[in-house]
């Protein structure tokens, strides 16, 4: 096949879990543009059954999977009518519809533990994931990395920061990186003291100054946790200690991370924040494909300031510098624990 340059390249078939969501949502709106280059083979969702089945009907792909149908029988009926072929539905859907289906990339955006079977199961494949889900690494991430070195697969980050981290490392070596700096927008709540936080309501912390995310990312993002979750992500993704992870609040969100190296010299990624772009480059990834649905001008980012984010102000951040030092199941053991209040 041409692309728009009239270049020959081949088109990459892409699964995407998590389609009915946010990430999902996002990652089909960027292929909508990308016709030339990629193919939805795979669709996933959770509960929406309406909207999964409204989605196979626009794009046609060849498997669907479904974990909780209301009624198996009409959904496997509705999906068949759409021109699936393959469908699979109940608890270990996901696990899978990644087993078997035919793909290059799993674009993984399940909420939840639900992420870390079918994660493995495509890596185990020798399939590259593009991963979205955060506890998929949290809870297992020593096992995920060990499973794509085994199987000569890559996990490629969708989170903006993580995605900035492994684009700022093409072409470097882990053993000249001095530190890695996680960005953060502060959240809504930036420099309130106490007293102010103690009448904050669910509105006021769904009121990201930034990134449109869905709610339980902005509630996170509000307390730090999620950036918390990130610094373990971090430790996984790059296989470097905490002790070399920082953050640090950059206020217009366009710095999303930087990589400072042993020489003194910073690289970092920086753009108008869309998730968009992240996950355009996880589903490009090696390549970069041309694209005009976010951009904009170094003059139109004003200027760049950041802050320095004490971690004893935020106490589920520091829960998570904690959590990934001591190692083992205890990250885990701190995702189900937040996920419980």
């Amino acid at each position: 096949m041409r692309d728009q340059q009239g270049k020959f390249c081949s088109v990459k078939s892409v699964l995407i879990q998590g389609a009915t969501g946010s990430i999902g949502t996002a990652a089909l709106s960027v292929l909508a543009e990308q016709r030339d280059r990629a193919v939805v083979v795979g669709l996933a969702a959770a509960h929406k059954e309406s909207e999964l089945l409204a989605l196979a009907g626009t794009w046609t792909p060849a498997s669907l999977a479904l974990r909780t149908p209301a009624r198996s029988g009409e959904f496997m009926d509705a999906a068949r009518r759409s021109g699936a072929q393959d469908m699979y539905i109940g608890e270990d859907a996901f696990e899978a519809q990644a087993q078997r289906a035919e793909y290059d990339l799993l674009l993984n955006a399940v909420t939840g533990s639900a992420g870390v079977k079918p994660t493995l199961a495509a890596l185990a494949r020798g399939k590259n994931v593009a991963l979205a889900n955060k506890e998929t690494l949290v809870a297992a991430g020593e096992l995920v990395m060990n499973c794509a070195t085994a199987n000569n697969a890559q996990v490629i980050p969708i989170d903006s920061e993580h995605s900035a981290l492994f684009q700022c490392l093409i072409g470097e070596q882990i053993s000249d990186v001095r530190r890695l700096w996680l960005t953060a927008s502060g959240g809504p709540f930036w420099n309130w003291s106490r007293e102010q936080l103690r009448g904050v309501s669910p509105d006021q912390a769904l009121a990201h100054p930034t990134w449109a995310m869905g709610p339980k990312n902005t509630i996170d993002s509000a307390t730090l946790f999620n950036k918390g979750l990130e610094v373990i992500e971090a430790v996984r993704l790059f296989g470097l200690p905490v002790d070399r992870i920082r953050v640090v609040r950059q206020r217009q969100s366009v710095v999303h991370s930087l990589v400072e190296f042993v020489d003194g010299s910073y690289k970092a990624q920086l753009s108008v924040p869309d998730m968009r772009l992240p996950i355009l480059y996880a589903i490009s990834y090696p390549e970069r494909w041309p694209s005009t649905l976010v951009e904009g001008e170094p003059s139109g980012y004003g200027g760049l300031h950041f802050d320095e984010i004490s971690v004893r102000d935020y106490p589920c951040l520091a829960l998570a510098f904690l959590a990934i030092e001591r190692g083992g199941t205890i990250p885990a053991a701190l995702r189900l624990r937040m996920r419980s209040q």
